[in-house]
């Protein structure tokens, strides 16, 4: 099995924050791993994210788990949502239920925005926004 791990980070939220990723070579070999992290079968999952918190969440470690021949915007885009929601709920005040909303279990957020980022990103390809090699 090849692997490859990316590590991405952001200042946004003032702290430097951290994802990693890892990109596999078979969409097997990621739903494996992501189950040997933490058993949990993906038997659909084009993408992966986990998250680990502390006790108290005041931290988060995520990685995203991607394969070759997924790695288009919606996978992508989708995967990376769940990473930004994990770290961005370690961040809000508990009384504003943190706990239920922002999680990376959120799923039927994840897909509204990885949807609309698809699709604007689609129409702008077709109307000649970006350049043919960057398909």
């Amino acid at each position: 099995m090849t692997a490859r791990r990316i590590r991405v980070q952001s200042s946004a939220l003032g702290t430097p924050q951290t994802v990693t990723v890892w990109v596999y070579d078979t969409v097997e070999q990621m739903r494996a791993a992501g189950k040997r992290y933490n058993g949990n079968d993906n038997p659909d999952a084009y993408g992966l994210t986990q998250a680990c918190y502390s006790g108290e969440r005041d931290w988060v470690e995520v990685i995203v788990r991607l394969a070759r021949g997924h790695l288009g915007t919606e996978v992508i885009s989708h995967e990376m949502h769940h990473a930004a929601t994990a770290i961005y709920g370690t961040t809000v005040p508990k009384h504003i239920s943190a706990w239920s909303h922002f999680t990376h279990h959120n799923e039927p957020y994840a897909h509204l925005y990885s949807q609309l980022l698809r699709r604007l990103v689609d129409r702008l390809y077709a109307l000649g926004y970006y350049a043919q090699e960057d398909q």
